[in-house]
């Protein structure tokens, strides 16, 4: 009897803890702050493969939201455990292990999303992620419902405009559970 693919259990024994850290230096108060981790199975060879298409079947990717407590006046900190997930065998073909791939914050303001983060190895490994957002989407309250444009510091209108833009940061590190 093999685990089911379409229920992934969460490891009931997590240790694997992780700190994000958001910092937005936005031109007001936000409605709402979240944080979000997608899980994927990171070793496909554990799943079967469509030898039609030449790829693997892997079960669908996980998501989960993680609380933001405010701890400064332009910054958030919230917790996420890497291995969430519980690796299981799914298909007779050796355990298919979990691990978070995707981490970002999402800051709400009159129902827009200005969202930023990246996928966790590139954090861990290349250190904070900025993206910039415009100040006139911020303050337009017309908009509603939409993801924010982001950009980057690579971007000339940036460079060249530096009052119109603010910066979201993002930081990942391992923490003690």
């Amino acid at each position: 009897m093999h685990a089911d693919p379409k229920n992934p259990k969460k490891n009931p024994h997590p240790v694997k803890r992780y700190e994000v850290t958001a910092t937005a230096e936005a031109p007001g108060p936000w409605d709402q702050v979240k944080g979000y981790i997608s899980y994927e199975v990171v070793n496909p060879k554990c799943t079967p493969e469509n030898k039609f298409l030449g790829v693997h079947i892997k079960p669908t990717g996980v998501g989960v939201n993680i609380e933001m407590t405010r701890v400064g006046e332009s910054t958030w900190k919230g917790y996420f455990y890497r291995d969430h997930m519980q690796d299981e065998d799914y298909y007779g073909l050796g355990e298919c292990h979990w691990d978070a791939t995707d981490v970002g914050v999402g800051f709400t303001v009159h129902g827009e999303m200005f969202g930023a983060g990246d996928i966790l190895e590139m954090l861990l490994s290349k250190g904070p992620q900025t993206d910039y957002f415009k100040v006139s989407e911020f303050m337009d309250r017309t908009v509603s419902g939409d993801d924010a444009w982001l950009t980057s510091a690579d971007d000339p209108e940036v460079a060249k405009h530096p009052d119109q833009f603010f910066p979201i940061t993002v930081a990942i590190k391992e923490v003690s559970p």
